[in-house]
């Protein structure tokens, strides 16, 4: 379980995450503002860095953590260097700005989640504005300090061997992380090797075919379930982390991903997990923002090879549940068959399992 910590005001007022937390350090980001310019993942950030004044970030951590951390780093306080490391690797890799972010009222959220003292392991988000059309983006990220902290997010090799390296989490969550975001590992067949999300041998209705994971973006990577017993199951084994309380992330060991948005009676979770794990149910959770228009689970696949680097991947002649998914000609369109049996949206669809 995660230990509890209260974060600080952010710019929508309090950030809330899934339960009252007893410490907090909170962080906010204001040179991060010229970040927009682009800055290269996994080099080392200078001391100078401040990122304190930021109205658009938000960044937590447990007192336990955080008193595990280094004292300072470069004469700065540890916990500032790592969230600067982060919040500016994250805006690089999203290609964006703080200021720009801000427009669209949008903001970075930094969970730090585990270190041994001298590596770090966390979420980061990019959240979408409440209501909109907008999707949030998430990256585990992990650190390691030499000097200053050099970070790793999702789908890099820095992300990999920092985590295989490091002596945080039990030895067979890291492994499992390793191998899940190798590239080696992903698989060259178009049998995906998962299941859907909900328990096998049970159906729910596909309410829309492939689509982006914000919608019409693309890849279309993402299919949206709801009905049948109306609950969610990691639809295969692997380790799971909760990314906020509505969205669920579980690393396969096969070099996929698989992410659950929306869920309600959610299931916080940090480790490895069975296959068929309980999620939570069918909701219209909006932990970092977005919308939904009626209570479902938006399932997505991502992808570990160089080209995808943890991003999203289209299903289109993927299978996954026993069922080979098509894109039809716009978002939201498209079927599933298996043999000769058809499922188009808004039918029955049975989870035939990997």
């Amino acid at each position: 379980m995660k230990p509890a910590h209260i974060p600080r005001r952010g710019r929508n007022g309090p950030f809330i995450p899934h339960r009252a937390r007893s410490t907090a350090l909170t962080l906010t980001a204001a040179t991060a503002l010229l970040a927009s310019t682009g800055i290269a993942q996994a080099s080392p950030v200078p001391a100078s860095v401040d990122l304190a004044e930021a109205p658009n970030v938000e960044i937590t951590a447990d007192q336990e953590v955080a008193s595990e951390l280094p004292v300072e780093v470069s004469g700065v306080p540890a916990e500032d260097a790592l969230a600067d490391a982060v919040v500016e690797d994250t805006l690089a890799e999203y290609g964006s700005g703080l200021s720009a972010l801000d427009e669209e009222d949008r903001e970075v959220r930094v969970d730090i989640r585990e270190t041994d003292g001298e590596a770090a392991f966390g979420v980061a988000i990019v959240t979408a504005a409440m209501g909109s059309e907008d999707s949030p983006h998430a990256w585990l990220f992990t650190a390691e300090n030499k000097g200053g902290w050099t970070v790793g997010l999702e789908g890099t090799p820095e992300f990999s061997e920092t985590i295989a390296g490091s002596e945080m989490m039990e030895t067979e969550e890291r492994e499992t992380i390793a191998a899940s975001t190798d590239p080696d590992r992903v698989s060259s067949s178009e049998v995906v090797g998962v299941g859907l999300p909900f328990e096998v041998g049970t159906s729910m209705i596909m309410t829309t075919g492939p689509h982006g994971w914000g919608g019409y973006d693309r890849p279309y990577s993402s299919v949206d379930f709801a009905g049948g017993n109306g609950t969610a199951h990691a639809s295969r084994g692997g380790y799971a982390i909760s990314l906020c309380s509505g969205w669920t992330r579980v690393l396969h060991t096969n070099g996929f991903a698989t992410d659950y948005y929306h869920l309600e009676d959610y299931q916080w979770l940090e480790g490895n997990v069975p296959t068929g794990r309980y999620l939570g149910t069918q909701g219209n959770s909006l932990c970092a923002g977005g919308h939904t228009t009626g209570a479902h689970i938006h399932y997505t696949l991502r992808g570990y090879d160089d080209r995808n680097t943890h991003w999203p991947v289209a299903l289109h002649g993927r299978t996954l549940g026993g069922w080979t998914f098509a894109e039809g000609a716009e978002a939201y369109g498209g079927y599933a068959y298996r043999g000769n049996t058809t499922v188009y949206p808004q039918q029955s669809m049975y989870n035939y399992g990997f």
